[in-house]
């Protein structure tokens, strides 16, 4: 599948490199900086090669990159046995400390820059267009202080089929918006008018660099392609004096411990770091990231399975429903003892996160 959506590029902000007042400027213009080649690609290429590994010890991949099974969706059990591995690298999580990326995130807060330890690699199979990270604000999943930046860099060059991110310039001025329900990672969504904004994205290299700050409105683009692996880190910056939700001190998805991750790393600057400072931590309030659907569940009507052929049992797959007249698909969790078939009807049971929980009728 092929998309016939069209983009305006990115303003490139490389050239504003040396200057930290224009640097500022930009972001709060825009709500977001795109620097190409922020990183080295001798740097990038260390985590993408130790990525890959991991992809082809577990059959993945073969050796020059290319997909030997169907899809792993991310969320899925196996999907966790080679993510655990990832996390684990100490490559990846020291690639988030590059003074490159923390020169930049300086000039936007104007004081010492705190690196989140939470770290996120995303490893996107070909041909996985129907899963791609839908339209919304990170803010309500970080929390802590609105000023967090998020910097998402593709560890392989990334052209538009392969699905880079993504942004609405300005966006970030809106407030706050709704979350609804949605298919694909995430599982959330936020809904803007396309009449008056217009969504930016490009081919990225490997090192280039988008930041966007915390309630900036992006999306993950399809990725279409017939045989490239997307693989992409996202890492989070913030002032220091700023508050900081206490889950952006876990690890990502807390399968894992701090104490199993750094097994055998060499660098200890970059282990517990952060118990050193004294930070201003929050709870995360897990109100901000209710759906509107779950706070009206009620209204919704006619959920039927659909797309994932069938939901196992205890599994997840997607589901379409109808909520205040317009349909939408979101991500359902089989809670019952058989598979659910495809668009066969399903009763919802409870709405958790961005999860509807379901059972057949039958």
């Amino acid at each position: 599948m092929v998309s016939n959506e069209t983009f305006l590029p990115f303003d490139d902000a490389r050239p504003l490199l040396h200057d930290a007042d224009a640097i500022k400027e930009r972001v709060e213009r825009d709500g977001y900086l795109f620097i190409s080649q922020l990183l080295p690609e001798k740097d990038v290429r260390e985590v993408r090669a130790a990525i890959q590994q991991i992809c082809q010890d577990a059959g993945w991949m073969d050796e020059s990159g290319l997909p030997k099974r169907e899809p792993v969706l991310e969320g899925q059990t196996e999907w966790f046995t080679v993510y655990d591995r990832v996390q684990c690298l100490e490559a990846f999580h020291a690639l988030a400390h590059h003074p490159n990326i923390v020169q930049v995130i300086e000039a936007i807060v104007r004081e010492p820059v705190f690196v989140h330890p939470r770290n996120i690699a995303r490893i996107v199979f070909p041909e996985t267009g129907y899963y791609a990270t839908p339209p919304h604000q990170d803010y309500v999943l970080i929390q802590g202080t609105m000023e967090t930046y998020t910097v998402w860099i593709p560890l392989a060059d990334c052209p538009l089929e392969v699905g880079p991110l993504a942004i609405l310039p300005g966006s970030h001025k809106l407030g706050i918006l709704p979350a609804h329900l949605a298919a694909g990672a995430g599982g959330l969504s936020v809904e803007v008018d396309d009449g008056k904004w217009e969504w930016r994205s490009q081919d990225m290299r490997a090192g280039d660099a988008l930041i966007f700050h915390s309630l900036t409105v992006h999306r993950a683009l399809p990725n279409n392609s017939k045989s490239s692996f997307r693989i992409s880190v996202d890492y989070r910056y913030q002032g220091i004096s700023q508050p900081v939700a206490e889950n952006s001190l876990l690890p990502h998805y807390g399968r894992l411990s701090w104490e199993q991750i750094y097994s055998g790393w060499k660098r200890t600057d970059i282990q517990y770091y952060w118990r050193n400072l004294n930070l201003r931590i929050v709870q995360h309030d897990p109100s901000l990231i209710m759906p509107e659907e779950a706070k009206h569940k009620e209204e919704i009507v006619g959920l039927t399975g659909k797309s994932l052929s069938t939901i196992p049992p205890k599994t997840t797959g997607a589901i379409s429903f109808q909520w205040r007249g317009a349909l939408r698909t979101a991500v359902g969790f089989n809670n019952g003892d058989k598979p659910i078939p495809e668009n066969a009807p399903v009763r919802i049971l409870d709405i958790t996160g961005a999860i509807v929980v379901v059972e057949s009728v039958n």
